[in-house]
Order: C-alpha cells, then structure tokens, then sequence
C-alpha cells in the first residue's frame, strides 16, 4: 500500500505527483486534481509543452461537464503516484485549464488501476495496485 500527501481546499482534492519531462529527462512536479468524475487524465496545454509532451496529432471531441470540447490525445511517458510508476499514460490535452492553478487532472484512466481511499482528517490518500 502507499500513500500519498493531498490538500483539500472546498470539495478539491489536489496533489503534487511527478510527471516525466522529455525536456529534462527527469521527473518535474505537477499540481492536480484528484478527480473521481473525469473519465480521463486531462493536462493543460501549457503543462504539456513544459514537458514536451504536447502535439497536435490526434484529435478528439469529448464530453465534459460544461459540454463537447475538442482536445488533443497526447501520452505522457510516465507518471508517478507514491512508488508506483504509470508508463505511457493517454492523457487530454485542455486549453480550458490553462485558466486554472492547476497543471493537470487525474481521472478514471489512472485511478481505476488501484483501490483507494481518502482520508480528510490526516489529507493522505492511501493507494493499492488493483489485481486486474
């Protein structure tokens, strides 16, 4: 099992979790969302250029709570949460929350590959890989 430090600030759920740079070739802290709604892991434009992950190849039209928008599909190379490392994750890409203090949204596509669980009272997020 592992945890993870979060903050809560009026029903958000937010942590800092290492992202892979291509231009760093090293981990870079990201701030997101821990988003139980999103179906998919969404990172803003200027988060995904800032790891050289950002492209224009592949487009999609999604549904989100304020209605269909067009993003791109881009991968991010790996993804940290506690010791485990995510490789070669699908995530959005939004320019909707470049308007945000937050770099990206952990959805669904990440987070139904463990059990876990929130604790409010000591803000940690305890996290166990699922048996799949």
């Amino acid at each position: 099992m592992m945890y993870i430090e979060i903050k809560t600030r009026n029903d958000l759920i937010y942590a800092n979790v290492p992202v892979w740079s291509i231009i760093d070739n090293d981990y870079k802290e990201a701030l997101v969302l821990i988003d139980t709604g999103a179906t998919v892991t969404a990172f803003s434009d200027a988060a995904l250029k800032s790891l050289g992950c950002y492209n224009e190849e592949k487009k999609a039209s999604v549904r989100t709570a304020s209605g269909f928008v067009d993003v791109y599909e881009v991968n991010i190379p790996k993804v940290q949460l506690g010791s485990f490392e995510l490789i070669n994750i699908t995530v959005h890409a939004h320019t909707y929350l470049d308007d945000f203090h937050f770099d990206g949204i952990i959805g669904m596509n990440i987070l139904n590959q463990f059990n876990f669980g929130v604790n409010f009272d000591t803000q940690i997020m305890t996290l166990e890989k699922r048996k799949i």
